[in-house]
């Protein structure tokens, strides 16, 4: 989002509530990565609003972030 820290804090919130429904609701395990995904993407953001309200740089809030940014996402989409 990079708007503020309660635009990414409502936004990861409502995106992650559907990643519980979603994986709430599959059936089959094959299908769980992909019912997962707005879960994780919905975590992405909750923790970028905690990079805007420490003030950005570096910290544990950061690396978490780029974790999911850079390597588990290019890998988890495709």
């Amino acid at each position: 989002m990079c708007w503020s820290a309660t635009a990414d804090l409502v936004a990861g919130s409502g995106v992650a509530a559907i990643g519980v429904v979603c994986v709430a609701r599959t059936r089959r395990s094959r299908d769980l990565p992909l019912a997962a995904l707005p879960l994780l993407l919905g975590a992405h953001q909750i923790i970028e609003s905690f990079i805007w309200r420490t003030g950005g740089g570096t910290g544990p809030a950061t690396v978490a972030w780029a974790v999911i940014a850079l390597p588990l996402l290019a890998l988890w989409v495709p």
